[in-house]
């Protein structure tokens, strides 16, 4: 096995100098040209000021994480150095400019290329101070032999205003200038650049929902601000109208999923984001859409809690609130993604079930999948068929009422939206019967009321076993017998795999099960890998373990080991690497 080869660069310093603009433009130049990016981008909750970050991890095969490591550290802000010196590489770059940051030798190994340059003097007199990202730019590119026409192209394509284009690409010219005629040698790079290399994408998780969303036939969506959900929202509102979809920002989200709901009643297919404190407005509403039975597509992006919490960071701590949430008892589909291809894919075919069986339908991602952009070879769509599930027509022959919520073997009664000659119904907050009248208030079902009530749960229960069926639940890696099987959701996926493959190297076997629908809990599929498993580790980015308690309600069954991380920051390989082996002592 040939070992992959990586380079880890990161831009630190306050909002406002364009950190993130910097990073962003050298994954984007590395993706257009044949290698693979993983851009992971950290902020605070502040407009001004704090510690922002751009960590930018390449390699000339796909990506499924990142490592704290670096090969090239920009600074600038002196706090940048605090935090960020203790993760350099042995020969390491650090550049910074020493009238913002004051850099200590001792705190950095022995090898660094500490590497001084007024960057601010070389923006000309009134420019913005964003400028400097690009005296940063050009910095970067003399002293690691990144190719500076890389980044001039992207610059070029990315500032649409031709004057400011030629500020900033003047600027990163004469700061490379500088900074390379200093130099004793020119390092080179260590990946080759392919300028006609295959096409692929840059993106992130909440924009590949985004695109899955207008995909499966998304017309509407509606929402308000909450990170870091808001992504999804501002993606829709930003693109939607080129494809019939209408978004509109409510008041707050009680307003939101009422209009989600209202528009799914009429038969348009519509998605609202938000965070865990906008999706507990949503709660009462959530148990509305499941008693009425209209679709329902909600983007819950978790960040740390609980109340506010840490609104620009990352946890997986609402599972159970997601899995459980709402008065009274129903059923409802939670995915929880892994990576981009699942935030595709998977949310395209949640649409599709939503629809089928006319239940809620919640996509549990967090602000480390949602935010953190990889590179993707584009979709292949040519394989998605939407679904709309059984829908009401007319019979001219046929007399009878509409019954909307009909009892049926599966569970699932036809559909009819307003409009429709023949479909009128009512669609009540209330338990009701087949017709959608309220069980108490009517005066045929008072005196039966306890046999409607326990034939509409029935009802809404019965659609299990065809949706259990249909759910491609979990996922499996690695070989079937293992000296340690992780079991794991959401976006820990790609560490885990990464740190799969490298304890392959070092002659340790260990497999993976991942579970990616947590609701309707698929039991019968979990069990009998676990039981058979010689040694489990659960891995999870809470504190109390809720997947594992989840697994243990519906089969008894309890992990050997756990590593649970809840510092606010997603997992790295090399610690889950670590963990493995400490359970093999």
């Amino acid at each position: 096995m040939t070992k992959k080869r990586y380079y880890t660069c990161l831009f630190a310093g306050e909002a406002g100098y364009g950190v993130m603009s910097a990073g962003s433009i050298i994954a984007k130049g590395a993706n257009r040209n044949g290698l693979w990016s993983f851009l992971v981008n950290e902020y605070p909750s502040l407009i001004q000021g704090g510690l922002n970050s751009c960590l930018v991890r390449l390699a000339d095969q796909p990506l499924s994480s990142y490592e704290e490591t670096l090969d090239f550290l920009g600074l600038f802000s002196q706090q940048g150095f605090d935090y960020y010196a203790d993760k350099l590489n042995p020969g390491a770059i650090v550049l910074y400019d020493p009238a913002t940051t004051q850099v200590d030798e001792s705190k950095v190994p022995e090898g660094t290329l500490l590497y001084p340059v007024s960057l601010a003097s070389f923006v000309p007199k009134g420019g913005a101070k964003i400028m400097i990202n690009s005296a940063m730019l050009g910095s970067f590119c003399a002293l690691t032999g990144y190719p500076k026409s890389v980044v001039i192209d992207v610059i070029k394509n990315e500032f649409h205003n031709a004057k400011i284009q030629q500020e900033n690409i003047k600027i990163l010219e004469e700061v490379y200038e500088h900074v390379v005629s200093s130099l004793p040698s020119q390092n080179v790079f260590p990946f080759t650049f392919h300028k006609h290399a295959e096409p692929k994408i840059l993106i992130n998780g909440n924009e590949a929902i985004s695109i899955a969303a207008i995909q499966a036939g998304c017309k509407f969506s509606a929402g308000y601000p909450m990170t870091p959900g808001s992504s999804v929202l501002s993606y829709l509102a930003d693109h939607g109208r080129d494809y019939g979809l209408v978004f509109k920002q409510a008041e707050d989200e009680i307003a939101a999923i009422n209009m989600l709901i209202g528009a799914s009643f009429t038969g348009i297919r519509s998605i609202g984001s938000t965070s865990g404190g906008g999706f507990a407005l949503m709660v009462e509403a959530l148990g509305f859409a499941a008693i009425a039975e209209v679709p329902l597509v909600i983007v819950n992006a978790q960040r740390g809690g609980p109340s506010t919490g840490l609104p620009t960071r990352t946890a997986q701590a609402d599972l159970n609130f997601v899995v459980y949430a709402s008065q009274g008892e129903f059923p409802r589909i939670v995915m929880a993604p892994g990576d981009i291809e699942e935030c595709f894919y998977e949310t395209f075919r949640v649409f599709n079930l939503a629809d089928k069986y006319q239940v809620p339908c919640i996509i549990l991602t967090d602000k480390y999948l949602a935010d953190s952009s990889v590179s993707h070879p584009l979709f292949a769509t040519d394989h998605l068929t939407i679904d709309r599930g059984k829908r009401f027509e007319k019979n001219a022959d046929r007399q009878e009422p509409y019954l909307r919520y009909q009892n049926t073997p599966d569970g699932i009664s036809t559909r009819a939206f307003p409009g429709q000659i023949g479909g009128r119904h009512i669609a009540t907050s209330y338990t009701h019967g087949e017709d959608g009248f309220y069980s108490s208030g009517n005066k045929e079902y008072a005196l039966n009321e306890p046999t409607v009530t326990k034939e509409s749960m029935d009802k809404l229960y019965n659609k299990l076993p065809a949706m259990e069926k249909e759910i491609p639940a979990i996922k499996f890696y690695g070989p079937s017998e293992a000296d340690v099987t992780i079991i794991a959701w959401g976006s820990t996926k790609g560490a885990i795999l990464e740190a799969m493959e490298q304890a392959a190297s070092q002659g340790i076997c260990v497999n993976f099960l991942q579970v990616l629908y947590i609701s309707p809990f698929p039991a019968t599929a979990v069990e009998p890998l676990l039981q058979k498993a010689k040694k489990t580790l659960l891995i999870e980015g809470n504190k109390t373990g809720q997947l594992g308690g989840i697994i243990a309600a519906h089969t008894g069954y309890k992990a050997n080991h756990s590593f649970f991380k809840y510092n606010s920051r997603a997992f790295v390989p090399s610690e889950i690497l670590a963990k493995i082996k400490e359970v093999l002592v």
